[in-house]
C-alpha cells in the first residue's frame, strides 16, 4: 500500500469508508471492496476491516483515469460492479433520453384522451360548440317568454284602472306564473332533445 504516488490532500474529511463510497456511487460494498483491492498499490488507506478508510479524492482520480465507457455500460446492467465513470458522466447516464421523454409524453397524452372520452360518454364533458348552441337556444327561449309577458303591460294597466292595486297584483302574479311555466316547458324540451342527441 503506497501513499506517495499521488500528491493529494490528506484532510480527515477526504477519508471515506467503503460503505460511504458504495452509497455515493449507488453500488454494493462488495463492488467497492473489489475495486479498492485492485487499486491497493496506488491508493492511500487507513485502518483494517470495517474500520478501513480510503482517500476519496485519490480513489476518484484513479477510477476516473481508468474509466472504460464500454465496461461502464456493462456495469450499468450488472449493478454489482462499480462504475468508473466520472460523476458528470454518471449523472448524464442517469438522465432519461429524449426518446424516453417523448415516449412518456405520448403515453400520458393517450391516457388523457381516453379519460376525456370516458367523461364524454358519461355526459360529464361536452364540446364547447354544443354549450354555445345550448346557451343561445336557452337565451332565445327565455327572451321569447319575457317578450310575451311584456306584451301584457297594456292589460295590466287596464286591470289597475278598473280594479285597483289588488287586482293588478293578482293579474301580474298570474301572468308571471304563466311565463315561468312556459320557460320551464321550453327548457324541458331543449333538455330532452339534447339527451336524444347523446
Amino acid at each position: 500500500m503506497q501513499t506517495d504516488l499521488l500528491t493529494t490532500s490528506v484532510d480527515d474529511r477526504d477519508w471515506a469508508s467503503l460503505s460511504d463510497l458504495a452509497r455515493s456511487r449507488g453500488v454494493s460494498r462488495q463492488a467497492i471492496s473489489k475495486r479498492v483491492k485492485s487499486l491497493s498499490d496506488q491508493l492511500p488507506m487507513r485502518g483494517e476491516g470495517k474500520a478501513l478508510r480510503v482517500h476519496r479524492p485519490t480513489f476518484d482520480e484513479l477510477t476516473a483515469a481508468s474509466y472504460d465507457p464500454a465496461q461502464d455500460l456493462r456495469n450499468r446492467h450488472n449493478k454489482a460492479e462499480v462504475s468508473d465513470a466520472p460523476a458528470s458522466i454518471r449523472q448524464s447516464a442517469a438522465k432519461p433520453s429524449a426518446y424516453d421523454d417523448a415516449s412518456t409524453r405520448e403515453k400520458n397524452a393517450k391516457a388523457e384522451l381516453a379519460e376525456m372520452e370516458l367523461m364524454r360518454r358519461r355526459g360529464e364533458l361536452v364540446p364547447v360548440r354544443d354549450i354555445e348552441t345550448a346557451a343561445i337556444e336557452t337565451a332565445t327561449a327565455i327572451a321569447q317568454s319575457i317578450a310575451v309577458f311584456k306584451s301584457k303591460c297594456g292589460r295590466f294597466y287596464a286591470v289597475a284602472v278598473q280594479g285597483g292595486q289588488e287586482a293588478l297584483r293578482v293579474e301580474m302574479t298570474s301572468a308571471l306564473d304563466e311565463t315561468l311555466g312556459q320557460i320551464a316547458e321550453k327548457m324541458a324540451i331543449l333538455a330532452a332533445r339534447d339527451q336524444d342527441r347523446t
